[in-house]
């Protein structure tokens, strides 16, 4: 197809300024503490330039390829989050043949005593560190390149906040990933898609969220396999460890955050989850199971007393999907209106 005929995605071009604008104070922040040629990020700018008009998933996929190098650098700074600091101390314990559930860690910082509530798959997570959160928020931009995502890739891949806090030590990149994988891989191969929850699961519970909407969604054969799948994942807890030190270890997680932060502190509304799961039931179009995810996700995490600022790293992905799928949806629905109205008013009268 000759160049200057083929339609230009705007919305790709468009992300490359963004990121652009947006990753500057990221990188004078990484420079200025230190940190080794953060600058580097700055070739993704022309590059995806150059492709945005002509190939914009390659345009998207190289910025998440800066993206991911960004973070990448926000390696040397130390730990701002005892979250993998607990799952290490906890993958050491299970794997010396101790029960990783139902005790607090001295290694926590800046809260001592903090216990593991995460899934078995943590554990194996874990232990390579925070180069591992790297390289699942890169799978979550490529994602969105893919689904043409670009504005939301832009944002979420250069902006410090996100930068900063998701290479901060918390273990929320992995799960998001897995759950952005899964939700979009359901709208073609439902059990592959499944699996890749069930994964999600076993490495964060919160991705259980969207297990009612893909039941509904993908029907029976998706439902024995996120049962089948997450009996396995959970089985060292189920048949070893005991389901009593898991609620031991939720219990020590409230003592810890005792001071309502970063959510609406209304525990007692968390209740709409259970009828926000059996609607989920009747969910039947991929958007529609998605949102339902999210919603579910929303009620039980941040109407909780206490919220981690990472649970937003699940939760922006999967808006800025939907919410440009349905700008994209929207705005060519609008194109054709116009154009058909041109058409009728153009027509020659008989």
């Amino acid at each position: 197809m000759d160049f200057h005929r083929r339609r230009v995605d705007w919305a790709a071009v468009a992300a490359v300024p963004v990121f652009g604008w947006l990753v500057i104070p990221t990188t004078i922040h990484a420079e200025r503490i230190g940190l080794s040629d953060p600058w580097l990020v700055m070739l993704a700018v022309p590059v995806g330039l150059l492709l945005a008009f002509r190939w914009p998933i390659a345009s998207g996929v190289a910025l998440a390829i800066g993206a991911t190098w960004i973070r990448l650098v926000y390696l040397g700074v130390p730990d701002g989050s005892d979250q993998l600091i607990v799952s290490q101390a906890a993958s050491q314990l299970a794997f010396s043949g101790g029960n990783p559930y139902g005790v607090g860690y001295d290694a926590s910082w800046p809260r001592d005593g903090s216990p593991f509530v995460y899934g078995p798959l943590e554990l194996l997570a874990a232990p390579p560190g925070r180069i591992v959160e790297a390289l699942a928020a890169g799978g979550t931009l490529v994602i969105l390149a893919f689904m043409r995502s670009f504005l939301t890739l832009a944002a979420i891949g250069s902006h410090y906040l996100f930068v900063q806090f998701g290479m901060s030590g918390i273990n929320d990149n992995l799960p998001a990933f897995l759950i952005l994988a899964g939700l979009v891989t359901m709208r073609r191969h439902r059990v592959a898609g499944a699996l890749l929850l069930v994964l999600a699961a076993g490495v964060k519970p919160y991705a259980f969220a969207w297990f009612p909407a893909a039941i509904g969604f993908a029907g029976i054969p998706v439902a024995l396999a996120l049962i089948a799948g997450s009996a396995i994942i959970w089985s060292p807890l189920l048949l070893g460890w005991g389901i009593p030190s898991f609620i031991r270890s939720i219990e020590l997680a409230a003592l810890t955050h005792p001071f309502p932060e970063n959510t609406l502190n209304m525990p007692q509304w968390r209740i709409i989850a259970v009828p926000l799961a059996l609607a989920s039931l009747l969910v039947r179009q991929w958007w529609v199971m998605v949102v339902a995810g999210l919603a579910i996700f929303c009620a039980v995490l941040f109407l909780d007393r206490w919220a981690s600022y990472g649970y937003w790293l699940v939760v922006l992905p999967l808006v800025g999907m939907i919410g440009e799928r349905a700008a994209r949806f929207g705005l060519q629905a609008a194109v054709r209106m116009v154009r058909e109205r041109s058409t009728t008013v153009m027509a020659p009268v008989s």
